[in-house]
């Protein structure tokens, strides 16, 4: 979508009386029926429905306002939810945020602060955000086109929020040197300019990574949304001497009332589990986050867990581990078809939900193989290792 179609599109009267109407119609049906029948640019407005559509559960304050967006800036743009949990912990005074993007931060920010900087290098989006504060009548935010570290030179804030170009070539980086702009090689400048700082990582960043690349963080957030992993935080406070073994890690799924806070050092501990071959009653997986954490002794301590030898899955006669899914174990046999054919045979099974460990193939081609469909509250999981086993469970959480 071209950008001055988008804005002209959502200062028409007759387009945004068009996308009011049709937010629940299908846009290729809207295609034939109003072919050369507007005076707007009818394939901008279908694609704006397109995304209008995706944006009531990412970002509804998008939809809600009719506000202007493109595919790209969509797909880049943080979940509403996941915006509004750190305005739990930024704030202060002044704000420069130095890749602003289609602004989703800073508006739910700027709640927080009496006045935000968003910087944004490119032209297009710098645009549609700055449509979109106007539309919406934020005030506080300054929108500013041009390079971020030209603009942190010659004046200071309580905060600097910042959210790096990961892409490379199409690909993403898992690198924080190649991250756009550099954040490492500019902290020296970044320290001069902010008091704090919150730099947004990709999921896939590891916390040891963080580790070994910074010398001081105060806390890591791990932001998860419907347990799937959202971003990975790093707050830097550099008007303390925290090191990094007095930080902490914070654990928050913004869907639920899931958060957890821990030291830092828990992470450093690495618990050595031992495997009891015999049935336990429950069988307990750990939740994104925990995953992510790694920290699955500050979860488990004191509960008599056993873990798996090669996989996250862990054992215990406790129906409820926080930060886990917990199944109820059925039953169990070797990892032989015919086996597991008998033991599903003789739970009455033909629904079953199936989970491969150390198999690099799809669960159709074992519903396939079992003549089971998927679905249902029972799980089959399917364990190739030294110890290769199939356990049959029903879901308790």
């Amino acid at each position: 979508m071209q950008i001055n179609n988008i804005i002209t599109v959502l200062s028409s009267e007759e387009g945004i009386h068009f996308l009011k109407n049709n937010l629940k119609n299908n846009p290729n049906d809207l295609a034939l029926k109003y072919s050369g029948k507007t005076k707007f640019d009818l394939k901008t407005a279908l694609n704006l429905l397109s995304i209008y559509k995706k944006a009531k559960k990412k970002i509804p304050i998008v939809s809600d306002n009719f506000l202007a967006i493109d595919q790209r800036s969509y797909e880049q743009s943080t979940s509403q939810k996941v915006a509004q949990f750190k305005t739990k912990f930024i704030r202060g005074k002044n704000l420069l945020d130095l890749t602003a993007g289609i602004g989703i931060d800073s508006i739910y920010l700027s709640q927080n602060f009496e006045q935000i900087e968003a910087v944004e290098i490119n032209q297009a989006l710098h645009e549609l955000a700055s449509f979109n504060l106007k539309k919406i009548g934020i005030t506080n935010i300054k929108r500013i086109h041009g390079d971020s570290f030209k603009i942190l030179s010659g004046k200071f804030y309580d905060w600097v929020y910042i959210d790096p170009d990961r892409r490379i070539n199409g690909k993403r980086a898992v690198d924080l040197n190649y991250l756009k702009p550099d954040i490492l090689g500019n902290l020296a400048l970044i320290k001069k300019s902010a008091t704090k700082i919150y730099i947004k990582l990709s999921p896939l960043f590891d916390l040891s990574e963080i580790a070994r690349s910074f010398k001081q963080f105060n806390a890591i957030y791990l932001i998860a949304e419907k347990n799937e992993l959202k971003e990975v935080g790093i707050f830097i406070d550099y008007s303390t001497q925290s090191g990094i073994n007095n930080s902490t890690i914070h654990l928050k799924d913004v869907s639920t009332n899931f958060y957890v806070k821990f030291p830092f050092d828990e992470y450093l501990i690495r618990k050595k589990y031992t495997y009891k071959t015999g049935c336990n009653k429950f069988l307990h997986t750990p939740s994104v986050l925990v995953a992510k954490s790694s920290c699955f002794y500050f979860f488990t301590k004191g509960r008599d867990v056993t873990k798996h030898l090669a996989f996250q899955i862990f054992f215990s006669e406790n129906k409820n581990l926080p930060g886990f899914r917990t199944f109820e174990v059925i039953d169990k046999c070797a990892l032989s078809l015919k086996q597991i054919k008998r033991i599903l045979q003789l739970n009455n099974l033909a629904k079953v939900n199936i989970i491969l460990k150390g198999l690099n193939e799809p669960p159709s081609k074992w519903h396939n193989k079992l003549g089971t469909k998927d679905g249902g509250d029972y799980f089959l999981f399917i364990l190739k290792s030294d110890e290769s086993e199939t356990i049959i469970c029903k879901r308790v959480i």
